[in-house]
């Protein structure tokens, strides 16, 4: 069976100032941006190696204030990156079952966590 990728819609007010704190507080990278006509909402694609976000400023693309998870390979050298560049709502990383992992929020309150698995993860589970 094939597979793909999940890109996640995060709502925000203002794609503009967004881009800026995904960029300069957690490292991500614009990679496109799209209205469908001038003064429409704004969407933009941001990604950080394989993690890729939509930020969409449209009604229809979901509530604010989502969680989201993201896998990386070492979420306490992440979490130390973040707590350097002023991430907002960082938390403590926490040793959890399936391995290690800490939360951020963005600018209209979406939540994104981090976590890495522990290589005894599996014996945990």
């Amino acid at each position: 069976m094939p597979t793909g990728s999940c890109v996640p819609y995060l709502r925000v007010k203002d794609a503009r100032a967004s881009l800026d704190y995904y960029h300069r507080c957690l490292g991500f990278q614009k990679e496109w941006e799209h209205r469908f006509e001038p003064g429409a909402p704004l969407c933009l694609s941001v990604m950080r190696g394989n993690l890729r976000f939509f930020l969409s400023e449209h009604e229809g693309d979901g509530p604010f204030g989502v969680c989201i998870y993201c896998r990386v390979n070492d979420a306490d050298r992440l979490h130390s990156e973040f707590a350097i560049k002023g991430a907002l709502g960082l938390t403590l990383v926490n040793d959890k079952p399936w391995g290690r992992d800490f939360s951020v929020v963005d600018l209209d309150g979406n939540q994104i966590r981090f976590g890495s698995v522990r290589p005894d993860a599996s014996k945990a589970a």
